[in-house]
């Protein structure tokens, strides 16, 4: 998934929640498709471990991290 305003659209957010998905987005839309591959090898473990917890949630991929985008951290 690419898109950086996904947590605040409130029908894909009732998407995510209806279907327990567990999302992974880049949010940055100036990046090489190698970019965006990269992301995801760097975080590869973390993404596994991430996938194992039950949905719904979005994280974003960053270049050494990933970020929770939703649920939001209260």
């Amino acid at each position: 998934m690419k898109d950086k305003r996904i947590r605040y659209r409130q029908a894909e957010i009732d998407a995510v929640i209806g279907h327990q998905a567990r999302c992974f987005v880049i949010t940055r839309g100036d990046l090489t498709s190698a970019a965006y591959a990269e992301r995801f090898i760097t975080n590869q473990q973390a993404i596994f471990l991430a996938s194992a917890t039950p949905g719904p949630f979005i994280f974003a991929a960053h270049a050494d991290r990933l970020e929770r985008l939703y649920p939001p951290h209260h």
